[in-house]
């Protein structure tokens, strides 16, 4: 096998492959540093949390499918949960309460209706535990409890929160003593079938400095990136760079209960703080802001600047949401950076064989969601 892409969806992809077949080749090729991309540079939640994405499940899927995408998210938390803490990985996974927040009235109704119609569709076809675990919050608690002057109303569940880098990082030294063999600094500039009567190999990796490699089955775990490898997805998965600032909480908000909680907020805006006794401990992350971008940050490919933008608002919003009140003085930036996402057109991720390519394989366009779409429950090719 060849992997290409270092993140979570190829770590995924390789232990799942080593766990059915423990005396797999298994060669991971990555451009630039192990889990340097999107990866390593998100906010951290871990959370699944369907119910937003059930209208346009049920239109698109029905009932059923709806339903095993609702519980594959379940599972797919609990089961990396239960991963992390078997292997021994330390990556800051800590069991975290996760709210989304509204400020606007007319969509909490909407998102209500939602929670009352998830109930109906999978009452009895789901745990009780799971079909009953979003708490709703009125106005008034929110803001009393949440600290967010302008909330109109939350939902809340149980979700983890981490840190990606150091479970992907955690997961490769594991596979590495398993013996796959990872490369780093090793772009791949394309892939190709082999004539017939070069050998048993069906694929060509050529990389751009370190020649060529041959593989049976080639895995892209390139997200946003894919197109470069398959041009077919050009036009499917859509490039989109994703800003993220780390700021000081402010001198009124600093210990706050209220900063335990993971946050989504109003047009995907999320925070949350860095775990107790890890580096930064207490220092708020915030990603969002892409409206705010050029073409809300699409097609974008350059993870390497800032835009000027998002950042003026990223470094204001925690004090936003939270109110001068409640947030006091502003504290120190401490750093900004971006990461690629790949987002396609359907908003559903691309996995599977590559239409009439046997044996090249696709796990890639997780609009943002990688932390669960990209963890494998099963992979077989």
């Amino acid at each position: 096998y060849a992997i290409i892409g270092s993140g979570i969806t190829g770590a995924s992809i390789a232990y799942k492959l080593l766990a059915k077949e423990p005396h797999a080749q298994i060669l991971m090729l990555e451009a630039r540093q192990a889990s340097s991309g999107a990866t390593g540079r998100n906010g951290g939640h871990c959370r699944a949390c369907r119910y937003s994405s059930l209208a346009s499940d049920l239109r698109k899927f029905g009932k059923e499918e709806a339903l095993k995408l609702d519980m594959l998210e379940e599972e797919n938390v609990a089961n990396l949960g239960k991963l992390i803490k078997e292997l021994g990985i330390k990556c800051d996974l800590r069991e975290v309460e996760s709210v989304d927040i509204w400020t606007d009235q007319e969509k909490f109704a909407d998102v209500l209706e939602l929670l009352n119609k998830r109930q109906d569709v999978f009452d009895g076809k789901m745990r009780e535990s799971v079909l009953k675990k979003y708490k709703i919050w009125t106005r008034d608690e929110a803001r009393k409890e949440l600290l967010v002057p302008e909330a109109v109303g939350a939902v809340s569940f149980p979700a983890y929160a981490l840190s990606p880098y150091k479970l992907v990082c955690g997961l490769l030294e594991i596979l590495l003593k398993k013996g796959i063999n990872l490369q780093t600094n090793t772009p791949v500039v394309e892939v190709y079938r082999m004539n017939s009567g070069q050998g048993t190999a069906k694929w060509i990796v050529h990389t751009l400095e370190r020649g060529q490699v041959l593989a049976d089955k080639v895995i892209l775990a390139t997200n946003a990136y894919t197109a470069a490898l398959y041009p077919p997805l050009a036009h499917f998965i859509i490039p989109t760079r994703s800003q993220i600032a780390a700021v000081r909480p402010g001198s009124n908000i600093v210990g706050n209960a209220a900063l335990k909680r993971t946050c989504g907020m109003s047009a995907g805006d999320y925070m949350q703080s860095r775990a107790e006794g890890s580096s930064g401990a207490e220092d708020i992350i915030i990603g969002g802001g892409r409206r705010f971008g050029s073409n809300g940050e699409q097609p974008v490919l350059d993870d390497t600047t800032i835009h000027p933008n998002i950042s003026k608002f990223l470094l204001s919003a925690a004090a936003k949401y939270f109110g001068r009140e409640n947030w006091g003085e502003d504290g120190e930036t401490i750093q900004e950076w971006t990461g690629i996402m790949g987002y396609t057109l359907d908003s559903e991720p691309v996995i599977g064989e590559a239409p009439g390519q046997d044996g090249l394989w696709i796990c890639a366009g997780f609009n943002g969601h990688g932390r669960l779409s990209g963890w494998f429950q099963e992979f077989k090719c």
